[in-house]
């Protein structure tokens, strides 16, 4: 993966699906009717969307500091967190009021976190991996 921008479309495409994605698997893992939450999953999607895009143009001004997938990722991951941040989902909330609303918003975040660091081993693997056939 040494194009920087099919590397940078692969990762935050990745990122994307998986966030959005999660948002399924969180709704079915607590036991809540998927429809009062199939509209969370596509607002989620759409989201990721637009911060894969900002992402992207990010990457493309400045393409000297993109060399490695963990640092698209950090750039995805903080855009990720301050849409969340904006649209007034906290996660800290469920911890007083014990709610299921409160329980997605906590999963929005646990789930972000951990595809994130999902990427994030990819990358320590990965580099390991190339790094090895370098030495050959």
């Amino acid at each position: 993966m040494k194009n920087l921008i099919l590397k940078s479309i692969l990762v935050l495409g990745i990122m994307t699906f998986l966030n959005a994605g999660m948002v399924g698997e969180s709704v079915k893992w607590v036991g809540l009717s998927p429809s009062g939450y199939s509209l969370q999953g596509g607002a989620i999607f759409i989201g990721c969307l637009v911060i894969s895009l900002i992402s992207f143009i990010t990457i493309l001004i400045f393409k000297n500091s993109y060399t490695r997938i963990w640092r698209v990722a950090v750039l995805f991951e903080i855009l990720y967190l301050v849409m969340l941040l904006w649209s007034k989902t906290n996660p800290f909330t469920y911890f007083t009021t014990r709610k299921d609303d409160d329980l997605m918003d906590l999963l929005l975040y646990v789930n972000s976190i951990g595809i994130f660091l999902l990427v994030c081993v990819f990358d320590v693997i990965y580099s390991k991996i190339m790094l090895s056939k370098v030495k050959k």
